[in-house]
């Protein structure tokens, strides 16, 4: 399910950047569809701002787009940001899997897309956040061996 259609999403590409940024790990690389994107103008920005204030929401023409290569075989996926969420547009280089299933799904975050489509994104997840506990997950798997 989508999310509601009346979140004010101004200006998505720095959205997009601090996306991947945060979660780089989970990625081997990624890029920002510029041209395909919009606004890109100072005064682009503004004419969304116009029409959000008299229309309450985030313009349709409000979009920006990106694509990034998941980590080992996974293939590269295209999605695009809206005022609807996250969705996946392309799918390429990616083995058969169940990933194509995803094609057109639309998700809230950046995050919760990459969980549903990409295994090694969970498993580097995990890693991340057992990181931030100071530990090495192969490390709990010993104590726990050892219980």
């Amino acid at each position: 399910m989508s999310p509601p259609s009346s979140n004010i999403l101004l200006d998505p590409i720095p959205e997009i950047r601090a996306a991947l940024k945060s979660n780089s790990f989970g990625i081997s690389s990624s890029h920002i569809i510029e041209e395909n994107s919009f606004p890109l103008t100072q005064q682009d920005l503004e004419s969304v701002k116009d029409e959000s204030r008299s229309t309450g929401t985030t313009g349709v023409r409000v979009v920006g787009r990106a694509e990034f290569q998941l980590l080992g075989e996974e293939g590269k996926v295209g999605v695009r940001l809206d005022r609807s969420g996250w969705t996946v547009e392309t799918i390429r280089e990616s083995s058969p899997s169940q990933i194509h299933q995803k094609l057109n799904k639309t998700y809230e975050s950046l995050e919760s897309l990459l969980i549903d489509i990409s295994e090694s994104y969970v498993r580097e997840m995990n890693n991340e956040i057992w990181k931030r506990f100071g530990m090495d997950k192969h490390e709990d798997d010993q104590q726990q061996e050892n219980i």
